[in-house]
């Protein structure tokens, strides 16, 4: 039993580390090449944990080995991206200028029931408000609507507002995030005087965030009844 808890601990931890190197990559935006090694990683992991009598390096050297095959993959594929067509189907333009492409629905086996699916989940009504949809390499469909099916962005309404940037944690569930705060040239003592302002401590704030103009983002805990 011991043994076995061994085992499982130590494939997990490769199995992190194999996949941490392969780069961050949700399931459902795999490509074909990545979605074969994932599954050959999953079956290969299992073996030295369902059979006992095998040993560990059984299954850390194909899995190193596939590691590396991916990762040399990837960096011909970005030094040859002709090469990409092989390993992967190219982007399927579906819908171009508003104009369905029935031959191409036909060839890649989408129905006009999925792709209506996927317009009406990109906020669009009908396919008439369609300016592309483009079947991309992972499987997804990119939706890019008409200009004027599009709300009017402050560009279009003559306003041009600062840009705030993106948000940075500062607190999260009332611990503070010290790289953050690091990263944006700001310490504690200035996070304390911002909390006194509000006459909170730090447990009692779920969420604080700044973006880059120094606004900041309260999110206070909700209070245990």
């Amino acid at each position: 039993m011991v043994t076995i808890l061994f085992r499982t601990l130590i494939i997990y931890i490769i199995l992190i580390v194999t996949l941490r190197l392969m780069g961050k990559r949700q399931l459902g935006e795999l490509e074909i090449t990545e979605l074969v090694t994932t599954l050959l990683i999953s079956e290969i992991a299992t073996l030295p944990i369902g059979d006992p009598s095998l040993p560990v390096i059984y299954a850390v050297i194909p899995l190193i080995t596939i590691l590396v095959c991916e990762v040399a993959l990837s960096v011909i594929l970005l030094k040859c991206p002709r090469l990409k067509n092989i390993a992967s189907a190219r982007p399927s333009i579906l819908i171009r200028h508003g104009k369905l492409d029935q031959k191409e629905l036909r060839r890649i086996r989408i129905s006009i029931d999925e792709l209506i699916s996927e317009v009406r989940q990109a906020g669009l009504s009908t396919l008439a408000d369609v300016d592309y949809a483009i079947l991309e390499q992972n499987g997804k469909i990119s939706v890019i609507p008409r200009r004027a099916a599009q709300p009017p962005d402050a560009k279009a309404l003559g306003i041009y507002p600062k840009e705030s940037g993106i948000l940075h944690a500062l607190i999260e569930d009332g611990s503070i995030n010290a790289y953050n705060l690091s990263l944006l040239a700001l310490d504690r003592t200035w996070l304390e005087a911002r909390l006194a302002e509000r006459q909170l401590c730090q447990k009692d704030v779920f969420y604080l965030g700044i973006d880059d103009c120094h606004q900041l983002y309260w999110i206070e805990k909700e209070k245990e009844s």
